[in-house]
């Protein structure tokens, strides 16, 4: 699944820019990984995909916002201005092969505050949690936990992508 999205993305040039990349700790990596991004990103707006991989696998994203709607095709001027404002946001897309990963997502109470969509015809969920580096870090961190089942104490990549202005 992680590979049909990101494939999706690199289809619609949205990997491409300038890449920084670490390994650390889950909890430690992300904290520092999405602190980085806000100082780096925020004040222009710049658009940003941020990779949390294990073993060179990507396992969740998150993005801005405005990379979602835009990945559907939706036009710039009818996109939701929390969207085109800077934000953190997470994309949970869930194929086939990850019916029982979506049944663990579904069970978590953080569930409720996710948007559904489709993406042709691949269940999606997504969060925008405007500028909430706190709310960012602690549901990615409950969702690679609870329906993962990584541990915080693992090793992982973090590589940080500038999209750009839009």
């Amino acid at each position: 699944m992680n590979k049909i999205i990101l494939s999706i993305l690199t289809l619609l040039g949205i990997n491409i820019g300038g890449k920084a990349q670490t390994m650390e700790k889950l909890d430690i990596g992300l904290k520092k990984t999405i602190e980085l991004t806000s100082k780096k990103f925020e004040r222009k707006n710049h658009a940003f995909l941020i990779n949390v991989a294990k073993d060179n696998v990507v396992i969740i994203q998150l993005i801005h916002g405005m990379l979602i709607p835009m990945s559907l095709g939706k036009p710039i001027n009818e996109i939701e201005n929390s969207d085109r404002a800077f934000n953190f946001s997470l994309n949970l897309p869930f194929d086939e092969s990850e019916k029982n990963k979506l049944e663990k997502f579904k069970s978590l109470d953080i569930f409720k505050k996710f948007k559904y969509y489709d993406a042709n015809g691949i269940p999606c969920y997504s969060i925008n949690f405007g500028t909430n580096q706190q709310e960012a870090k602690e549901v990615t961190l409950e969702i690679l936990q609870k329906v993962y089942n990584h541990k915080l104490s693992e090793t992982f990549e973090f590589e940080i992508y500038n999209q750009g202005k839009f």
